[in-house]
């Protein structure tokens, strides 16, 4: 199966404000990653270090005195390689004079620490030289000996004697938390900071620092303690990493933490996520429906029987992996529920089942041993399904007792402590948890994921994150399988064309503000883009069934108004329209959909309470052309152009557009604008109106309705009054 992803990276976006250097640090970094094996290709060096490029481009200026800040937003795919581009932005920022870098590492210690570990390593590597950066981790606490090495350095960075290379850049390694983020902010004050310029890293930036109180007086805690830390740096960039935007994107633009630009971090060679498991071209074989008896198991004391079929699956895995010598480590994900009791239960039956195993296998027994093989035997050909060079079964026979007996099993949840697990001390592993193998949570050589966990409340960027099974698994695709709740594979199916719905619009508007886009995009009807809690204002749905776009308020704004009959006149004076007998006495033409689309309804402007179903029907347009750029739209001059009298409703501030049918009798009589519409094609609707209770308005005014059959049609969010 090919994937493809976003175009190639413009290493020169429009409206870009200065052009950062590559200098040692990041030539060094990409040699180093290489080295390593993290990049296995200098393409693969280049593609890292271009988006690196385009990224620090939206930044402030590090080179620049002035004080001021900007916020940006950096969205990658899960488990693609974020961490790996947020270094190679540190090692850029430093190279174009940086001074300050500050990474808010997550909420849990477990992420600061893996991040923590990655970063110092990588960095250090890179620099040629220890004293090229100062490393601070908010674990540890900041003392004074933070405070003068924050005084010391900033004394460096102004004394014009000092060659750059042996200015140190300071790197804050700060957990989420409202404590750690005050221990950060307290130094950072006890400084002057004025024309030193910085960089914070907000890594899963829709998680926890936005504000859960938008419409509250006062702001929730660890929002206001990153406003207090940005506070404390007069000249910074906010950059937002995440690979679930929904919530950034959609809060207020007025909020600190809406960003002003966004890039797009393209995935290496070897990727599988969403379009590999989920896609139109996914291989089927590779998800697995949990059947509903075996979703509640609050009444049983014996396991699911799809759970013993993933763990045969899983172990069968293992042993063909130990031959081929990959992936190593080898694991398998088990995520019941949130619940800890549910942890507990899950855990005791894979220790039962792994028990019952182990003897089979090792029994002195022939029949005992014959049959407990027979019992892996199915999950051997389902493998083969995906696998056709597998070793013969008998071949794994010895692997396979190996797996089975040697496996290590890890809870991970908050209530035992257990942060970390020892990928080095077995080859192969078996994780149970919930909340903690979500988000962020690298699990290593994951080959196998049992997730019986609904789809909750249908958030779509927290079910996004829960696929810790996305990552660098193409070497090793065919051993992959997934056992999932059917609601859940529905919400994935549908989030997979949400996403790259919205990677695509974001990559079309490189360059531009983000003020400026339209937050209008593909989401099925069940989903919810993100928790409301961070929502100052609600977001609209146009559903698949909602034929009709109708506009009701064309009156709100003379100029609009004006500069939109300009456009349709023009429109109008390049086609043919004839009578039809099936359209009464409007009169229509047949045009391309895609210059009609480029040309006039981007730049139609509506008002009021059309905004949101009129970017409905853009996007929605946007996607018919996507599939088909040859499609056609019927356009309808109603009434052959003459003017129609209307009035606006004085409560509802709206006009009724559309005609009803007649109620004269007989064959002819006409059934309504409604049913002017065509069966086949898009059809554009061109009224012009002599609206009669409004004072100051030129007559006649345009107004326009558009038709989209159901079958063109998928369900659209739009975020209210963008």
């Amino acid at each position: 199966m090919t994937t493809t992803f976003d175009e190639a990276r413009v290493v020169a976006p429009a409206g870009s404000e200065w052009s950062p250097v590559i200098g040692e640090t990041t030539i060094r970094l990409g040699q180093y990653l290489e080295r390593i094996g993290k990049l296995k290709t200098p393409e693969a060096v280049t593609r890292v270090r271009d988006d690196a490029l385009a990224i620090v481009r939206n930044c402030r200026p590090f080179t620049s005195a002035t004080d001021d800040t900007r916020t940006g937003l950096t969205i990658g795919y899960v488990q693609s390689g974020k961490t790996m581009s947020m270094t190679t932005v540190s090692a850029l920022a430093r190279d174009n004079g940086c001074r300050i870098i500050i990474l808010l590492a997550g909420v849990t210690t477990n992420l600061l620490q893996q991040n923590a570990d990655r970063f110092q390593k990588d960095l250090r590597e890179a620099s040629g030289r220890p004293s090229a950066w100062r490393i601070l981790n908010s674990a540890k606490g900041f003392g004074e000996h933070a405070v003068r090495d924050l005084q010391r350095a900033a004394e460096d960075w102004r004394d014009g004697s000092f060659r750059e290379e042996d200015k140190k850049t300071l790197l804050y390694l700060v957990l989420k938390n409202h404590t750690h983020l005050d221990g950060l902010a307290s130094l950072l004050s006890k400084v002057d900071l004025r024309g030193i310029p910085a960089l914070i890293l907000d890594d899963e930036a829709d998680q926890a620092g936005l504000n859960t109180k938008p419409n509250a007086v006062e702001a929730s805690t660890t929002y206001k303690r990153i406003a207090r830390v940005r506070a404390a740096l007069p000249n910074h960039t906010y950059l937002q990493y995440t690979a679930t935007p929904q919530a950034p994107l959609l809060i207020a633009l007025d909020d600190m933490l809406s960003p002003a630009f966004a890039e797009l971090v393209r995935p290496g060679d070897g990727y599988t996520g969403g379009q590999t498991f989920f896609g139109v071209d996914a291989n089927p074989a590779l998800v697995h429906a949990i059947p509903a008896h075996d979703l509640d198991v609050s009444a049983t004391e014996e396991p699911p029987e799809t759970l013993l079929s993933a763990m045969r699956v899983f172990f069968v895995g293992a042993a063909v992996g130990g031959l081929r010598n990959q992936p190593r480590p080898i694991s398998m994900l088990i995520h019941p529920s949130q619940h800890q009791d549910d942890h507990k239960r899950y855990l005791a039956w894979v220790q039962a089942i792994i028990g019952r195993w182990t003897t089979g296998l090792r029994s002195q027994d022939s029949d005992e041993r014959t049959d407990t093989l027979a019992e892996f035997r199915p999950a051997y050909n389902d493998l083969r399904t995906t696998d056709s060079t597998l070793p013969t079964f008998d071949e794994l026979v010895v692997q396979l007792r190996r797996c089975v007996s040697d496996v290590h099993l890890s809870e991970v949840n908050s209530s035992n402590g257990n942060d970390q697990v020892d990928w080095d001390n077995a080859e192969t592993h078996i994780l149970v948890g919930g909340e903690k193998l979500n988000r962020g949570f690298t699990v290593e050589g994951l080959t196998v994921t049992y997730m019986p966990r609904s789809a909750g409340d249908w958030n779509a960027d927290t079910i996004q994150q829960r696929a810790r099974f996305f990552g660098y698994k193409q070497a090793y695709l065919s051993l992959c399988r997934l056992y999932l709740h059917p609601d859940v594979i529905h919400a994935y199916r549908s989030y997979v064309r949400h996403e790259e719905d919205v990677r695509t619009q974001l990559a079309q508007h490189r360059g531009r503000p983000l003020r400026e886009w339209r937050r209008a995009f593909f989401l099925d009807s069940q989903l919810k883009p993100t928790r409301k809690n961070v929502l100052a204002d609600p977001y609209y749905r146009i559903s698949a069934d909602h034929e009709w776009f109708l506009q009701e308020q064309p009156h709100l704004d003379p100029e609009a108004s004006a500069r939109n009959g300009v456009m349709l006149r023009e429109f109008e004076a390049g086609l043919i329209f004839e009578a039809d007998e099936a359209f009464f006495k409007h009169r229509v033409a047949t045009a391309p959909l895609a210059p009609l689309f480029r040309d006039v309804l981007l730049a139609y402007q509506v008002r009021g309470g059309d905004v949101a179903d009129w970017y409905g029907q853009l996007v929605t347009l946007r996607d018919i052309l996507d599939d088909n750029p040859e499609a056609q739209v019927l356009v309808m001059k109603m009434d052959a152009g003459l003017s129609r009298a209307r009035s606006v409703d004085a409560r509802a501030g709206a006009l009724k557009l559309h005609q009803g049918r007649s109620s004269a009798k007989g064959e002819g009589k006409y059934p309504g604008d409604a049913k002017m519409h065509d069966t086949t094609f898009v059809t554009l609707q061109i009224h012009w109106l002599r609206i009669s209770n409004v004072p100051d308005l030129k007559n006649p005014v345009p107004a326009i309705a558009v038709h989209i059959h159901t079958k063109l049609r998928k369900d659209d969010v739009i975020a209210q009054g963008q």
